[in-house]
């Protein structure tokens, strides 16, 4: 194989494509047989003035189609290749109060959920969706989840649970189809 001479992406459900080919990489594996792979940009600026209606619609499931050209002049043109999922970026905040807190005395932790709006360019409180609270005590390895809880209108996030250790409080999104998954930074809440 001689390499790609087009590569081009649309989303599934609507057919939308605004992505620039912005080089590819192509790795011979065997005397038949070549890896390529692509590298495509995106800007969410450009959306507002490339797409017909809500440019928020442009998340979701997208193809690949690329053509391939062969060492002998021949060629091969491939739709649906491949499939990704374009996905809106998104925030999530976390505060634990009062800091310290008494041994067994009631903890708030809240926070805010916000994803990336594309057609004002600014990120907006995601509002019904389940988010785990999660908490690492003070030597632990891991994280653990506590709870869950659902985002209010505005995105915003409150629970309150028994403070009985030191130690990391943070909330986690597991994301959907077509917003990005986040893990907020740990609050550190001590014991006095």
């Amino acid at each position: 194989m001689k390499g790609l001479s087009h590569v081009s992406v649309f989303n599934k459900s609507n057919g939308w494509g605004f992505s620039d080919w912005t080089g590819t990489k192509c790795v011979k594996k065997s005397h038949t047989t070549s890896v390529c792979t692509a590298t495509m940009t995106t800007a969410p600026q450009w959306l507002p003035g490339s797409l017909p209606e809500d440019v928020d619609h442009a998340a979701g499931l997208w193809q690949v189609n690329a053509t391939v050209k062969a060492n002998d002049g021949d060629y091969w043109i491939a739709d649906d290749i491949a499939e990704f999922r374009m996905k809106r970026a998104s925030k999530l905040t976390a505060d634990a109060a009062p800091e310290p807190v008494a041994k067994g005395a009631r903890l708030t932790v809240s926070g805010k959920l916000t994803r990336a709006n594309w057609e004002h360019l600014k990120y907006h409180g995601f509002a019904g969706q389940d988010v785990k609270l999660q908490f690492k005590a003070t030597g632990a390895a891991h994280y653990r989840t506590v709870k869950t809880v659902r985002t209010g209108d505005s995105g915003k996030l409150t629970a309150k649970v028994t403070a009985t250790s030191a130690g990391r409080w943070r909330w986690h999104f597991p994301g959907t189809t077509t917003t990005a998954r986040v893990t907020s930074a740990g609050d550190a809440v001590s014991l006095r």
